[in-house]
């Protein structure tokens, strides 16, 4: 089975193009901004003649139609990645059940299940990525001290118009202006809009939840197979360092197959040695989990820790760190924490570009220095709490650093 930083791996050419669209949005909000800025009055007029015809959103539309081709056909290849990874890793269990072990090539049953998973990966992100629920957040005209989500045409004219009119009114310095505006929208960065709760969320970090939860569910499915065709009696749970608190105790156990279910029921379950453990609310698989139930033989399936090694894991994590302000938290805490620094670099990163890209100098060093700050802040955090750095979460397409 593929280890968690292999998966990272796989996702994160698919995040970057993500981000890469975000940076394309700004960019050419960014650019217009930046050619009304240099223009005269007369000049002003002309184009927002040019503006009212939507050429650049035609544009940009065009673009995110033609990434969002890509994104689908890269998803669907990973998950056919993995579904091979997790199969040939039960090849053991095949041969002791004296059972044929079809390769992928020659096993339809395996393949129908690569592509139903695939495609429910591959809608679900392009359900995450539908224009009419992808846009920002930006300040409500009529009530500057709310924040109001606007699709991304809506805000494309909103900020044109907004820029116009600065220009051409000259009661507010035109870069002082536009500077707020662009802030306010690396800020936002592109977002997807949840219609039923009205919640938005930056829509590569959607993303990465989007595809990571593909991959976890063509694991379980190819598991769960392999379940049925060799007899399996049993599962046992993957583990991780890091956990989250409610599905630490048994992480790493193997379990018979009743019990397993009472586990993914909200019911007491117990391990094949006889602990015992309550039932949790978060089923295996579900809400972010990471964790992965592989079939198993009971009794001939080696359990891949031991009780010690799954104890110091559990140690670790409670060991934790305490924070500046006397606060102790565990490792997982930690990487909650870790996940956050990395979106705040992203923002300052966006925020540069957008605003070399408006041709504003000195807010663009502004915006590196920030870039700087967090970095350092996320290094000795990071370094404090023990775990390892992941700038490439951080990674912003395009993204160079200037001089400061």
């Amino acid at each position: 089975m593929l280890s968690d930083n292999a998966i990272d791996k796989l996702v994160q050419p698919i995040v970057n193009r993500q981000e890469s669209i975000n940076v394309f949005v700004l960019s050419t909000i960014a650019e217009k901004v930046r050619e009304i800025g240099e223009l005269s009055p007369s000049d002003i007029k002309r184009l927002k003649i040019l503006v009212d015809y939507g050429t650049d959103i035609r544009q940009m539309n065009a673009y995110l139609a033609e990434m969002s081709n890509l994104q689908v056909r890269d998803i669907k290849s990973m998950i056919k990645t993995v579904a091979i990874d997790a199969h040939i890793d039960a090849k053991p269990l095949y041969d002791y059940r004296h059972r044929s072990f079809i390769p992928y090539e020659r096993n339809a049953k395996l393949q129908q299940i690569v592509r139903v998973v695939g495609d429910q990966t591959a809608q679900t992100y392009q359900n995450l990525s539908n224009s009419k629920a992808t846009g920002f957040l930006i300040h409500d005209p009529k009530n500057p001290t709310k924040l109001k989500f606007q699709s991304i045409n809506d805000t494309y004219k909103t900020v044109i118009d907004e820029a116009i009119q600065s220009a051409q009114s000259g009661v507010v310095d035109y870069r002082t202006a536009m500077r707020r505006t662009i802030k306010q929208l690396s800020d936002s960065g592109v977002r997807r809009l949840y219609w039923d709760s009205g919640y938005t969320q930056r829509l590569d970090t959607a993303v990465r939840r989007n595809i990571t939860e593909g991959i976890r569910n063509i694991q379980q499915a190819i598991e769960d197979e392999i379940g049925e065709q060799i007899n399996a009696d049993g599962k046992e749970l993957s583990a991780h360092i890091n956990s989250a608190l409610d599905h630490e105790p048994f992480q790493g156990h193997q379990f018979k197959n009743e019990e397993f279910e009472k586990l993914q029921n909200g019911e007491d379950f117990e391990d094949i040695l006889g602990n015992k453990f309550t039932g949790v609310a978060r089923v295996i698989g579900q809400y972010n989990c990471r964790h992965i139930a592989k079939s198993i033989i009971i009794g001939v399936t080696k359990p891949k820790y031991t009780v010690e090694q799954l104890q110091k894991i559990i140690a670790d994590n409670h060991e934790g760190y305490t924070l500046p302000n006397g606060k102790h938290i565990s490792l997982y805490d930690c990487t909650q924490l870790q996940r956050q620094l990395e979106t705040k670099i992203r923002y300052a990163k966006d925020q540069q570009i957008a605003l070399q890209k408006a041709g504003d100098k000195d807010g663009a060093i502004i915006a590196r220095q920030k870039v700087i700050n967090l970095i350092k802040e996320y290094q000795k955090f990071s370094n404090d709490c023990g775990l390892e750095v992941h700038l490439d979460r951080a990674s912003v397409a395009g993204y160079r650093a200037i001089k400061v």
